[in-house]
């Protein structure tokens, strides 16, 4: 049995119950918790004890045990404190309206605890750099004959090394990355693993202050070194120092640790970044630091504490026109400040644009305000509903001299201690739950306990909770007539049963809102997952060439991969299929006009690619090692390029570049193919044009034998490939699942969206089970009535229920359009998207619907199924 005697009660509970607990009584209730809680820990387990403490603390939340605050001659304190425990003694007393109200709001209050700390998250992004305010990256925008205004981020090294240079009074740093992650092999004694990191000039560590463990900042000086992370320098050498230790990146170049720093958080723009490596190692042999025509790089500038960044954005906008010519269209260059990365780097025609995840936050941010609205909005049902229940109370106060504004802060303390009860309630869930949250959201959030600016929300939050949900219910409860109350006489009135049904509609049309919101938004995943991709992704994968070993051995790989029965097909290509890098312009052809010069995605394949992706030709042939003229002469075009460049047959049509592409700069097109997703499954496809080459290529893709198991076809395949490189690690990826990740950020929405449908539908019903109860209780000398007249059951739930269904039906008329508007806009910045149909709306508003039936309909049968006699007796 583990030993739970070094596990210590929880301290957030013990400072409450010393906060409210009598002075005399805490020693020895602390000391009978303390006592219980190791008992269950060791005997049950440490969950369940820190469960149970907290229970054991709202035990004591009672009048014997409440410190007394009150101030010599203080009136006002006397009140508040006699205020307190008649709420404390309302909330006990009307259990099943309390706990109602309590379930409501510890519902609502832990979603916008999750949603508040996932919005934190995301608008403190990058906020782990201490340079923060003063770094950026430069970006460019370009605008190409025919084409919109584009902004993108690759440039040339020389670049960076002219800013360098010549601009050095307005930056401390510069430094140029490698413009994406690359994944590399790195060998140890303890094995090879596979990491994705930077290629990054020395100044990068600085700029992004990186905390190193161990070694120098300025490690990267030396080509040959490295800065790993921390759970990197774990895997390679355990316990042992990491530093100055060697290790060897796929399997040809040695590098020399220089360092370890801290593994980046999670929301930062570098997270996935296991380590850093010099970007001269690789460059080195085939470009330089002073290349304009290679726009291969990400420039980051870290600038003087003095200068504004708009500044140094319109110093340095020209800089890229000297260097282009007249026919790629003008480059102008802008910083784009850190603190805008995340949320504010999307652009449409040069403009800045809310991108998909401003648009989350916004979302995200509406329906946790939405579902504490619903929440608040029960309590304000409930507290109206039950006025006929507290108008005695009221009217006797009044007669004893009770002001209005005495009753109001009665009623707002009740509301107030049942928000901060509902406000602990909710942090306890949260805590439970948060894990599972951050497995949906993948995130790495935290509860900040520690933070004081957390509990000053959470409390502020609690306090405004509480107001908003009684301030109504004070006004209208203080206002009741005193000998009206008296009398028994009291009568809600039109204008208070208007009200309430006002305030079910706005809480079902936020619900229709978000269930309407759940299936457009899987209509649209799945409508983009049943979009044809153009080659089959089925039992293909890719394996990359991550050692130098496996380079000159593709027949070799080809044919004894093809004899192990495992494999049907392989190829090779320059890039991966699951995305769109590699892009030119620069293309002519005849009947091109010359201000016209789009972008293609450019890919280089070899002879077998098309057969072993299955890609789809609708036009002309496939390449053929029968026509040895095919290589570096002819080309394959896909469907959007052959209508880019308006042919309506593109076949033996003649393609000319700008510059030499495989020793030649005339092609012959002698193929199409239909469209390939290989980028934004959501967006339109980029038009593509295929190269052949007879070299070899980095990324080697096999189609698997479907009728043998997948385990069987990938252990023959390493007993192959381990046969012809020894030495190179068995490295793979489906491509199915590298397309299915194209989806998660949709996926997640769609996730959170239906479980805050799911969470609203469930505080609408529990409003409205509690209204429904009040209004039976109240008509139940009615319904014995009609009963003893001979009112059947199906009558009387009629005439019970309809005045609760016509509200919501109200809601759904009044949700679908609202519901189109906002989903129509959304669906917008989509360029492969469904079409709303009205049946989602139906399907919305009758689910609210039925949900409701339910909900209603078990209240007021049961009320119907009642004995008539003890009905008529019920005063």
């Amino acid at each position: 049995m583990d030993n739970n005697n070094n596990h210590t009660a929880p301290r957030l509970a013990e400072v409450l119950l010393l906060w409210f607990l009598k002075e005399e009584l805490a020693e020895e209730v602390l000391g009978d918790l303390e006592e219980k809680f190791h008992y269950t820990a060791v005997h049950r387990s440490v969950l369940r004890a820190k469960v149970n403490y907290w229970y054991q603390v709202f035990q004591y939340l009672r009048p014997f045990a409440i410190k007394n605050y009150r101030s010599n001659n203080s009136k006002l304190n006397i009140m508040y404190q006699h205020n307190f425990k008649i709420s404390l003694r309302n909330i006990l007393r009307n259990k099943g309206y309390s706990l109602i109200n309590l379930g409501g709001l510890t519902v609502s209050l832990t979603v916008v605890i999750l949603i508040g700390l996932w919005t934190y998250d995301e608008l403190s992004f990058n906020s782990y750099h201490s340079n923060m305010d003063n770094i950026s990256q430069v970006m460019m925008a370009y605008h190409s004959p025919g084409e919109d205004i584009k902004v993108g981020s690759s440039l040339p090294p020389a670049l960076g090394t002219l800013l360098k240079d010549n601009y050095s009074n307005y930056f401390d740093e510069v430094a140029m990355i490698r413009s994406r992650p690359e994944e590399r092999i790195f060998t140890s004694d303890k094995g090879h693993f596979t990491e994705s990191g930077y290629f990054m000039q020395p100044a990068g560590a600085k700029i992004f202050s990186l905390n190193m463990l161990k070694g120098d900042i300025n490690g990267l000086k030396d080509m040959h070194s490295i800065l790993i992370s921390e759970t990197l320098a774990k895997k390679l050498f355990g316990d042992k120092n990491p530093l100055d230790q060697s290790i060897t990146m796929d399997g040809n170049t040695n590098l020399v640790v220089a360092g370890i720093y801290q593994d980046l958080p999670h929301n930062t723009s570098f997270s996935n970044a296991s380590y850093f490596a010099p970007l001269d190692l690789y460059i080195h042999g085939w470009s330089d630091l002073t290349a304009w025509d290679n726009y291969f790089i990400h420039t980051y500038v870290q600038t003087k504490p003095n200068v504004k960044q708009s500044t140094v954005s319109s110093l340095i906008k020209e800089l890229m026109l000297p260097h282009t010519d007249e026919e790629s269209g003008k480059r102008y260059l802008f910083l784009l400040p850190m603190d805008k990365w995340h949320l504010h780097s999307e652009f449409e025609n040069g403009q800045p644009v809310n991108g998909k995840r401003l648009k989350f936050v916004w979302l995200f941010g509406a329906a946790a305000i939405f579902i504490l609205a619903l929440a608040c909005i029960n309590f304000m049902n409930l507290s109206t509903a039950a006025a006929e229940r507290r108008a005695k109370e009221i009217g006797i106060r009044k007669s004893l001299g009770s002001l209005r504004m005495q009753l109001m802060s009665q009623f707002l303390i009740e509301s107030s201690l049942l928000a901060f009860l509902s406000f602990l309630s909710a942090l306890i869930i949260a805590t439970l739950v948060l894990p599972w949250f951050n497995n949906i959201a993948v995130k790495e959030i935290t509860l900040p306990v520690s933070n004081p600016w957390f509990w000053s929300f959470g409390i502020g939050l609690s306090l405004i909770t509480g107001l908003l949900s009684g301030t109504y219910p004070a006004l209208y409860l203080s206002a009741l007539h005193p000998i009206k109350s008296l009398r028994g006489g009291f009568n809600a009135g039109r204008k208070g049963v208007l009200f309430r049904k006002t305030l079910v509609i706005f809480q079902f049309t936020i619900s229709i809102l978000l269930i309407s919101g759940t299936i457009l938004v899987y209509q649209q995943i799945q409508h983009a997952k049943d979009r044809p991709s153009g080659y089959s992704k089925a039992n293909l994968l890719v394996i990359p060439k991550r050692s130098g070993e496996m380079y000159g051995k593709y027949q070799t790989f080809r044919t004894e991969l093809k004899k192990s029965g495992a494999v049907m097909e392989v190829g090779e290509a320059n890039y991966p299929i699951t995305n769109t890098l590699g892009n030119n312009n620069g293309f002519d052809w005849d009947g091109k006009s010359p201000s016209f010069d789009p972008s293609f995605n450019t890919i280089v394949v070899n002879y077998d690619y098309g057969k072993t992706i299955d890609w789809e030709i609708t036009e002309g042939r496939d390449f053929t090692s029968d026509l040895p003229s095919d290589v570096s002469k002819s080309v394959i075009i896909t469907e959007s390029a052959k209508r880019l460049m308006g042919f309506d047959k593109a076949v033996s049509k003649e393609l000319r570049f700008s510059r030499d592409y495989f020793g030649g700069n005339r092609f012959t097109i002698v193929g199409v193919v239909k469209d390939m997703i290989k980028g934004d499954p959501f967006q339109a496809p980029r038009p593509a044009i295929m190269f052949l080459t007879d070299h070899e290529l980095p990324f080697m893709f096999v189609r698997l034998t479907p009728e043998l198991h997948i385990a069987e076809a990938l252990t023959r395949m390493e007993t192959v490939v381990k046969g012809i490189a020894p030495s190179a690690p068995f490295n793979y990826n489906f491509i199915d699942e590298e397309y299915g990740a194209k989806f998660r950020a949709e996926e997640r929405a769609g996730k959170l969206v239906s479980i805050f449908a799911i969470l609203a539908i469930f505080i609408s019903c529990l409003g409205m089970f509690g209204l429904v109860s009040f209004i039976t209780e109240k008509r139940t000398k009615e319904i014995g009535i009609r009963k003893v007249l001979g009112a059947s059951l199906s009558n009387l739930w009629r005439t019970l229920s309809l005045n609760f269904i016509y509200p919501v039906i109200i809601a759904c008329l009044i949700a679908s359009p609202i519901a189109y508007y906002i989903f129509s806009n959304w669906l917008h910045s989509y360029d492969y998207k469904i079409e709303i149909s009205w049946w989602v709306f139906g399907i919305s508003g009758m689910a609210a619907i039925a949900i409701t039936i339910i909900t209603v309909s078990y209240r007021t049968i049961k009320a119907a199924l009642l004995n008539p006699i003890k009905n008529l007796q019920s005063e």
